[in-house]
């Protein structure tokens, strides 16, 4: 047999047990079990590659895989909430409900007493942010999925180095696969000052992070001092600071927090570096990580964590889900990927078909060809439902939802399948009428921006773009 042939054989035969895997192991929905047999039988090579990638996730593996990290977890989340006593009640109406869902399902507890600033500019977020840090006393924790080894990049770790020489702890963890270029030698100063980078899942797992696309830790956060929180939809990269001008202008969102909310981006950063690292000493000083918090405010803020280790719930998805069912007047939805699943795209459907004033905005440009024609067919969907769709002249990353001018989220967790189930990622639900009424108002300047579809939209356009949408909206379940 030629070395041809015996390749060719040998890729049939991956390809027939990655369809039996598909058929009789996995757990997907029906519409990715169609898809991914579409693939696997008519591009063998390309769909072997693109599930070893994308696809596999055997429950049972996945049980297995985050068994350890959901256990420590759950005894980490009892010890500090011992610690903390923070047992305060969900907020009253309109959206109780969503606060005691998120509580039941997510361990979420509600904390008042906050105070919030909302960052439109990634250029006002980071010389916060940076201020912040050449301000801290005793330690610095940063998550982000993205860490780039560009302008913003080192000036970040170049501040975090003087710190560390300084004596103060720094920790900075990044996911394996969305840092995976330049990030040895980016953190190479702040770990010589004594500060510490490490990648999410490596330890555990050697180099699958840097072949698995699946089950990222999607998560961007920031905790000064224990006292100071940033979460929200920047990374770290000089884009995000709209400098470059491929996706120029770039529109996020990221919030600045104070209060007892930071103490659950403390717990949320301890957990996934623990994961990483399994034991950390320091991990135990609660007194020195969880310190009083800074007085004032009067926000009422929930932190909601989702991921794969928590098999058969999504929180942050139905988080939403409730918040849209409690609306009775507005929902504002802001996501740079739009791919919901039946339930998600039904609960919008019913909304605006009840007379709520459903809006949606995308962005015009893309960092994903096949994501952004599968965007444009669900927003071509949601228009002939009386969802009113808009498309930001530029690349709108940020990921929010307003209900009501009442409640609001903001996070790391886009409408789309990937983020409901396959990353791990962050949200703050915030319950406040006068923060919310603020990004009301955003989302409306935004609308300045936009270009408003109309309906039929798609079959106004040309033939090539209609295919395209249906392409994308066939492969959506795999993106």
């Amino acid at each position: 047999m030629s070395t041809s042939h015996f390749l060719l054989t040998l890729l049939l035969i991956i390809d027939l047990l990655c369809i039996i895997a598909v058929i009789f192991f996995e757990r997907k929905s029906p519409a990715a079990t169609v898809a991914w047999l579409l693939v696997l039988i008519f591009l063998p090579l390309a769909g072997v590659v693109g599930y070893a990638a994308f696809g596999s996730g055997f429950p049972a593996r996945r049980k297995k895989r985050y068994h350890l990290k959901k256990a420590r977890d759950a005894l980490y989340a009892h010890k500090l909430q011992d610690y903390l006593g923070v047992n305060q009640p969900a907020p009253a109406a309109p959206f109780s409900k969503a606060a005691h869902y998120l509580r039941a399902d997510a361990h979420s507890l509600y904390t008042g007493r906050n105070r919030v600033q909302i960052f439109t500019a990634g250029q006002d977020k980071f010389d916060a942010l940076l201020q912040d840090i050449r301000e801290a006393q005793d330690h610095i924790h940063l998550l982000y999925y993205i860490f780039k080894n560009d302008g913003i990049g080192r000036e970040l770790v170049a501040a975090l180095t003087e710190k560390a020489r300084q004596g103060v702890r720094v920790r900075v963890m990044y996911d394996g696969f969305g840092s995976i270029m330049g990030f040895c030698r980016l953190f190479a100063p702040l770990i010589r000052a004594g500060g510490e980078a490490r990648a999410f899942d490596r330890l555990l797992f050697n180099l699958s992070p840097y072949i698995r696309i699946n089950f990222r830790n999607h998560r961007t956060l920031a905790v000064i001092d224990g006292k100071i929180g940033y979460i929200g939809g920047m990374n770290v990269g000089d884009e995000y600071l709209g400098r470059n001008p491929k996706y120029r202008p770039w529109r996020d969102t990221h919030l600045r927090l104070t209060g007892p909310a930071v103490w659950f981006l403390q717990e949320r950063f301890w957990m996934d570096w623990l994961h990483g690292n399994q034991s950390d000493p320091e991990a135990r000083k609660l007194e020195r990580y969880f310190p009083e918090p800074l007085p004032g405010g009067d926000v009422g803020i929930q932190i909601v964590a989702s991921g794969p280790d928590r098999l058969g719930s999504m929180p942050v998805k139905s988080g939403f889900l409730q918040a849209i069912y409690d609306a009775k007047e507005s929902l504002l939805l802001q996501s740079p990927y739009f791919i919901p699943d039946e339930g998600f795209a039904d609960a919008l459907r019913i909304a605006a078909r009840a007379g709520l004033d459903v809006r949606l905005m995308l962005p015009e440009k893309t960092d994903n060809i096949l994501v952004q024609q599968a965007n444009m067919a669900y927003a071509a969907s949601m228009l002939e439902q009386g969802v009113k769709v808009y498309l930001y002249k530029g690349f709108l990353h940020a990921k929010t939802l307003t209900c009501d001018r009442k409640l609001l989220s903001i996070g790391t967790s886009n409408m789309d399948i990937r983020s409901f189930s396959l990353n791990f990622e962050i949200n703050a639900f915030i319950y406040n009428q006068e923060l919310a009424q603020a990004h009301y108002a955003i989302f409306e300047a935004d609308m300045a921006r936009c270009l408003e579809l109309a309906p039929g939209w798609l079959e106004q356009q040309g033939r090539l773009q209609r295919a395209a949408c249906k392409v994308g909206r066939l492969f959506s379940p795999l993106m």
